[in-house]
């Protein structure tokens, strides 16, 4: 359990708090990346975790720290893999961005073969907005360069099982800390949804009722895909910042109060509206730059 207050007592205690939560998260990140780099003729790492865990930026700093260290590193994101699909109508609730069946495996396949022949290979794009692939990108790869396979589906079987063609890690984050506000219990997995409530809004073009008919999906296959095969990753890391509260509830709560009254998930809006209530925001102008949170709010 983490806590924090609803209030500060000023602006400096605030800041304070802020600047020791971000600094944790990094050293977590930083002892990680320590591991991962001691690694001998390591090859390809798999990061895993369920969504908006911090996979994003626990990727950018694996990156920095191994180009650093004379490393070539390409990161590749495992949803780039989805077949097309479209947003769902309003009698058609068949949508899947989660379970193994939404990946073209076929390509993913094909990807991972260029790489162990040192081929050049072609990394396709894909637009959650329009839920079609837009385009590729050329690896041309090389004996010595790192690859980075990022996404919740690093850990189902049917992907570890040709991550482990190489020389392999397996890192998995997870936001799986509760946070206590001033008594007030916001539980990892409820976090998560708050997060990604705004990260959809703010990347994906989705409004809040959208994200919640999602996750209902998400959960069920993340206890079933994801949190059951957790244990085989060698290395855990937990996203969840004591202050975050504090910074979602000014982004969450607009988006929150649009949901209209009639919705199947206003009992849900409307205790997370409660819960959120008389909330003091942290500014965004106390966020560092590189810090886990611009994977969910725009920068200003």
């Amino acid at each position: 359990m983490k806590y924090c207050k609803k209030a500060f007592s000023s602006y400096d205690e605030q800041l304070s708090f802020v600047n020791a939560c971000e600094r944790e998260f990094e050293e977590k990140l930083s002892a990680a990346v320590e591991q991962v780099c001691n690694v001998e003729g390591i090859k390809v790492i798999g990061l895993s975790g369920p969504s908006c865990s911090g996979k994003t930026t626990t990727a950018k700093k694996l990156i920095d720290t191994l180009s650093k260290m004379g490393r070539e590193v390409h990161l590749v994101s495992i949803d780039n893999f989805f077949k097309d699909t479209t947003k769902p109508s309003d009698d058609d609730e068949s949508v899947d961005f989660d379970s193994i069946n939404a990946l073209d495996l076929e390509a993913f396949e094909k990807c991972i073969n260029e790489i162990v022949n040192c081929e050049p290979t072609h990394i396709p794009h894909f637009d959650f907005i329009t839920g079609k692939r837009t385009g590729y990108t050329e690896i041309q790869s090389d004996p010595t360069d790192l690859y980075i396979f990022e996404g919740i589906q690093a850990v189902y079987p049917e992907v570890t099982s040709m991550l482990q063609r190489f020389k392999s890690i397996s890192i998995y984050i997870r936001a799986n800390s509760a946070i206590s506000l001033d008594g007030t219990v916001f539980e990892g997995n409820e976090i998560r949804l708050m997060r990604r409530i705004v990260r959809d809004y703010n990347f994906r073009g989705a409004d809040p009722e959208y994200s919640m008919f999602l996750w209902q999906s998400v959960r069920a296959n993340e206890e079933k895909n994801i949190f059951p095969n957790a244990d085989s990753c060698e290395i855990k890391i937990d996203s969840t910042m004591a202050y975050e509260i504090n910074l979602l509830s000014q982004f969450l709560r607009p988006l929150l109060l649009s949901v209209p009254e009639d919705s199947e998930y206003i009992d849900e809006v409307n205790n997370l509206l409660s819960k959120t209530e008389g909330v003091e925001a942290v500014p965004q102008s106390m966020i560092p730059d590189n810090s886990l949170y611009y994977e969910f709010i725009k920068r200003t």
